[in-house]
């Protein structure tokens, strides 16, 4: 008897079943159909567009009014501790997959499905296995509708299938992709700490306390923005190049990923980027991902790929005397941000031109006291750039795994 099966979520073990989603859940729903009046309350209404890799961003997180909300929890809006949320709506569609662990009482718009799993049925390891790719092609290939606006039907949720495996196995897999996670999360947090003590340190020397008599120049005196490339959409999601677009901008992070697409056409040298120059978002994603002008650092990781900047993207040309590290600080400053929204042009999509960087005044320090800010901030810097390798080196590492663990390719020795 063969050790394995073929199934239409790939190749198992002989020694596990396939079921639906339907089948291991005691309840699959969504929220609300309709969308109450926002106001300015403690009570959350969030969307797919709150949802981050493994948690709510609730700082743009829409809220509504006491009545509104309970009334909502009465219809079953709200998800419980433990349950699946999936993305089933727009732009991040089966995107974003995670169990809700959160404190905080919220309801949902219809935008995320929810998935209550019966007893015996691990939420993590399920979680894990819809984020896997065969599972995502599988999804994507037989239940997403609209090109525009991409969507799955709610009652199609039941019908994903999925290993049906022991707990204890289930509980072996979930912990070796949780305990990567956590290392990640861990880092993250090291990181953003680390990058609150380079923003203190930017202020401190360059705003609050900057000499009255240090030169006022406009950033033109010392750099020049350039547009991004203009590239044929045939060419995306094959060859050897790195595509970049807005997605690779963050509120949060210093480059993402996931903002990267492979491409195929050919690009002109003068669009290229190498590890250290900084790109610029060129317009505001959405109301809840406001990166608007925000700047992003290309990866060490990316040392020897070809990388094009794509079009919602500015490229830096740095000619002063100042690293690329100290226009990131200066970019995301409180003083130039308010400059940059006040530039915004555009009612449904705010976007921002070149000119409204370059026009942007500051005052230049003289050449001593960035050489000692300098010796300063590099070191932190270093610690930064070291933990994002460390990351990526992670996520990589996970990425792999997945797939492996989720198609029983790597055993792991489960207790009990």
């Amino acid at each position: 008897m063969s050790e394995w099966q073929e199934t239409d979520i790939g190749r198992i073990p002989a020694s596990w079943d396939v079921g639906t989603l339907g089948s291991i859940s005691h309840v699959i729903t969504d929220g609300a159909h309709s969308s109450p009046k926002p106001v300015d309350s403690e009570f959350y209404m969030a969307s797919e567009k709150d949802m981050r890799y493994n948690h709510f961003d609730f700082r743009n997180c829409k809220t509504i009014s006491r009545n509104d909300f309970e009334q909502l929890i009465v219809g079953n809006c709200s998800p419980q501790f433990g349950d699946i949320l999936l993305s089933k709506d727009g732009a991040n569609c089966l995107d974003l997959i995670f169990v809700y662990k959160q404190d905080n009482k919220i309801v949902l718009l219809s935008s995320i499905a929810i998935a209550r799993l019966k007893d015996g049925y691990l939420p993590d390891f399920y979680r894990y296995f819809l984020l896997s790719p065969n599972a995502q092609d599988l999804m994507r290939n037989n239940y997403v509708s609209g090109s525009a606006i991409p969507s799955v039907i709610l009652k199609d949720f039941k019908n994903v299938s999925v290993p049906i495996l022991s707990l204890s196995e289930q509980k072996a897999i979930a912990e070796v992709l949780s305990s990567l996670d956590d290392k990640i999360d861990l880092l993250h947090r090291q990181n953003k700490t680390l990058e609150q003590m380079a923003e203190t340190l930017f202020r401190q020397w360059f705003v609050e306390e900057a000499g009255e008599d240090w030169e006022e120049v406009l950033l033109s005196d010392l750099i020049e923005i350039k547009g991004g490339f203009s590239y044929k959409g045939k060419y995306i999601g094959e060859g050897s190049s790195l595509l970049l677009g807005m997605g690779c901008v963050s509120f949060n992070n210093r480059f993402l990923h996931t903002g990267a697409r492979l491409y195929s056409g050919e690009c002109p040298i003068s669009h290229l980027v190498e590890p250290g120059d900084l790109v610029i978002a060129t317009r505001q994603q959405s109301d809840n991902m406001p990166i608007l002008g925000f700047p992003a650092i290309i990866p060490k990781s990316y040392e020897g790929k070809k990388v094009i900047v794509g079009t919602n993207l500015y490229r830096l040309i740095n000619n002063s005397e100042f690293d690329n590290y100290f226009f990131y600080k200066l970019f995301r400053s409180a003083e130039y941000r308010s400059h940059i929204l006040s530039c915004a042009k555009g009612s449904t999509v705010r976007m921002i031109t070149k000119d409204a960087i370059e026009s942007y005044v500051i005052r230049k320090p003289p050449t001593e006291i960035y050489n000692n800010y300098q010796s300063k901030s590099v070191k932190i810097n270093n610690r930064i750039n070291n933990i994002v390798e460390q990351i990526r080196t992670l996520e990589s590492l996970r990425d792999t795994l997945l797939p492996k663990l989720m198609s029983g390719e790597v055993r792991i020795a489960s207790h009990g």
